[in-house]
């Protein structure tokens, strides 16, 4: 099956493909924190890379799973909520 193609929308990217680009942002997301949080913890504190990669995924968890909590309340609070 075919989308329609109407005026005014034929530069707009179909529902899966969008999908696809939201997932691909919020990997780059989720691994630029990880190898900062991991970078940070070899480097500035001088632990050892067993240390920094557990430290970047305890980050990366927090930091991902917020932002998705965060978004699940969002979706949940009605217009009166609040």
């Amino acid at each position: 099956m075919t989308e329609q193609r109407w005026p005014g929308n034929e530069g707009t990217p179909s529902g899966r493909r969008r999908r696809v680009w939201r997932w691909l942002v919020v990997l780059a997301y989720t691994l630029a924190v990880a190898g900062l949080a991991a970078v940070f913890w070899h480097g500035v504190r001088g632990k050892s890379w067993d240390d920094s990669l557990s430290f970047a995924l305890t980050v990366t968890v927090s930091a991902v799973g917020g932002q998705w909590m965060a978004a699940y309340v969002r979706r949940k609070a009605g217009r009166g909520d609040g």
